[in-house]
């Protein structure tokens, strides 16, 4: 019979290791890093609608401001569902609307409401977040709901 403690783990105890310390590593949504990525670009964003140069821009404004403050509330939302299907696919909301503040961040660059040097660090999340949303969501959908 062969030894167990010595041969290569399972696909399921593969699994089971990465649920166990993924439930350890995140107690409450605050310990998400990509929940804590997105209220950190939900902050850029009002930072830089708060230049003078787009004080005026209303429907700009309207536009970016909510579609920033919806990266983070669709992982929230996710993360409060039942299963790992539903919260990956609240992530898949989240990337949307991640794409959307990323399109008019640009367009606030091209539009000089803006520097290139202004938005780079909200350019910089964007990036981040897109790998993490990606890797949490492939994560979710690779692996069973805990009981």
């Amino acid at each position: 019979m062969a030894d167990s403690a010595n041969s290569p783990p399972t696909p399921q105890r593969r699994w089971l290791a990465r649920a166990v310390q993924f439930l350890r590593d995140v107690a409450t949504l605050r310990d998400l890093v990509v929940w804590q990525l997105a209220e950190t670009l939900r902050a850029e964003v009002v930072a830089l609608c708060a230049k003078p140069s787009i004080q005026q821009q209303f429907k700009f404004r309207d536009q970016i401001l909510p579609a920033a403050a919806s990266v983070a509330a669709n992982i929230a939302e996710g993360y409060g569902r039942a299963s790992h299907a539903d919260f990956a696919r609240f992530l898949g909301v989240a990337i949307g609307s991640l794409r959307e503040t990323e399109t008019w961040l640009r367009d606030g660059v091209d539009r000089k409401f803006w520097s290139d040097d202004d938005a780079e660090a909200a350019l910089l999340l964007c990036k981040r977040l897109t790998v993490g949303l990606n890797r949490l969501r492939a994560y979710l959908r690779s692996t069973p709901t805990p009981p």
